[in-house]
């Protein structure tokens, strides 16, 4: 995983501070692309992360909904932390739905390493009790040529 990915990465675990996941295992149900590589045995029970072959990830984490905050609410907060605080420029917004038709949001952003574009997507779904993210990630290049599969991993995701 390149550097600055590794960074966007560390600091959305730090947006809930020291929030415990809720219970034992995954509180979702991950969708492995076609393409892409299933990397759970090198992660814990809390988090997801599947790769291609040329290094674009897939990153699925759960926090607890605390403080109590909707969709607007946490989709701000991240668009501030990853813009404020890890140097990334919003490209856009989108609506998005999960396999269950839970309404999330994707953030765009963009962020360059030395003469090299980078895209980093963000998804935020929220329930009562967790806030989701799919994280997908990479060179520009990398990300536009496996935009299907991000999508349908995002369509074919359920929280829990």
């Amino acid at each position: 995983m390149n550097h600055s990915l590794r960074h966007a990465f560390v600091l959305l675990a730090s947006l809930a501070g020291a929030a415990a996941l809720i219970g034992c295992g995954r509180p979702f149900v991950p969708a492995t692309p076609p393409g892409f590589v299933d990397l759970g045995d090198r992660y814990g029970d809390d988090e997801y992360r599947a790769t291609t072959a040329e290094g674009l990830v897939i990153g699925i984490r759960a926090f607890e909904n605390d403080p109590k905050g909707d969709l607007a609410f946490w989709s701000r907060v991240i668009e501030k932390r990853l813009r404020e605080g890890g140097g990334y420029a919003l490209l856009g917004k989108t609506d998005v739905k999960a396999r269950n038709g839970q309404p999330g949001v994707q953030l765009r952003f963009g962020h360059d390493e030395g003469k090299e574009a980078h895209l980093y997507y963000l998804s935020v779904f929220v329930n009562d009790d967790r806030v989701f993210l799919h994280e997908a990630g990479g060179a520009k290049a990398l990300v536009e040529r496996h935009q299907q599969q991000i999508d349908w991993a995002i369509r074919n995701f359920l929280p829990e």
